[in-house]
């Protein structure tokens, strides 16, 4: 199971992410009344999900990016703290969503979880999510498709993070074993940095959502436009302004750069990159192209690379 056990976004269903300031994140930690933490088999602990923000089961959390099948934030199923109580939600076009008691020497298996569940959340439509499912105290299995995720609700007053190890197999999947990958966690603040920044920096906004414009429109093993093709769409200053976004990103989510492959997941799972950025990428691209500006980006580029 991958280290980085939350892959999270604010709840822009429920709140203005960009106005949602640190005060509403406090106040959203003490009115929470119960804890609710999922299993990491690669950090051999329980991890909390915050209340503040939304723990996706994404791709990444249930199979390390094998699985191809299974979708994205925010395009699959998550949880998340509402209404001073914990949901099960899904996004999820594709797979059911299965939810299962645990209980002692419970295989941790998906035709188990199927065969057990009190809860399955069909196949959303379009655009909606299925109807949400509200988490009652006690240990639970939740599967998508051949994966299964532990998780534990406690309410008491002394929760503890350290919690016993969970019997059984420790693995969280089922056919496709245990993936192991520790990710470093993103800064406290990364969010609203980012955000800050893209607020300041349009081009740096547009720039990477025309980058990864397959993965905004959530298609299945998406790939990156190439930088060059970027930099004449939308006329940046030159060859190597995206991978300076790139750094530059990093260094305001992780602090340190070498999460090339982690960027992309972040900026859409906590909503800094939407449909409608990619859209406005697009629109000024389209713009350029007719304007003849991609053309003098292009032959500005060739002039470069003949004398380099």
């Amino acid at each position: 199971m991958p280290g980085n056990a939350t892959i999270v976004i604010p709840d822009m269903a429920r709140l203005d992410g960009r106005a949602m300031g640190r005060a509403v994140v406090r106040e959203w930690r003490l009115v929470a009344t119960g804890r609710l933490f999922l299993w990491s088999a690669a950090l051999g602990e329980w991890v909390s999900c915050r209340p503040d923000e939304i723990t996706w089961l994404d791709r990444r959390l249930l199979s390390g990016d094998e699985d191809l099948t299974l979708h994205r934030a925010p395009r699959c199923a998550g949880l998340r703290y509402v209404h001073h109580r914990w949901e099960l939600f899904s996004r999820d076009t594709t797979y059911q969503v299965y939810l299962a008691p645990q209980s002692p020497g419970t295989p941790v298996r998906a035709e188990t979880v199927r065969r057990t569940a009190c809860h399955v959340l069909p196949a959303a439509p379009a655009r909606y999510e299925a109807l949400p499912v509200t988490l009652a105290e006690g240990s639970w299995l939740v599967s998508v498709g051949a994966w299964v995720l532990r998780l534990r609700l406690d309410t008491s007053a002394h929760t503890r993070a350290d919690m016993s190890v969970p019997e059984g197999d420790k693995s969280p999947t089922t056919q496709a074993g245990t993936i192991v990958r520790r990710i470093r966690q993103p800064g406290a603040n990364a969010v609203w940095r980012v955000r800050g920044y893209f607020e300041r920096n349009a081009t740096a906004r547009l720039a990477m959502a025309y980058y990864y414009q397959e993965f905004i429109g959530g298609l299945a093993a998406p790939q990156t436009v190439p930088m060059i093709d970027v930099v004449i769409a939308l006329d940046l200053s030159g060859e190597g302004a995206v991978s300076d976004y790139k750094k530059l990103l990093q260094g305001f989510i992780w602090k340190e750069r070498g999460h090339a492959r982690d960027l992309a997941d972040f900026l859409l799972a906590n909503g800094l990159l939407t449909a409608a950025d990619l859209d406005e990428a697009q629109q000024a691209a389209a713009q350029n192209e007719g304007n003849g500006v991609c053309e003098i980006a292009r032959q500005r580029l060739q002039y470069r690379q003949k004398d380099t």
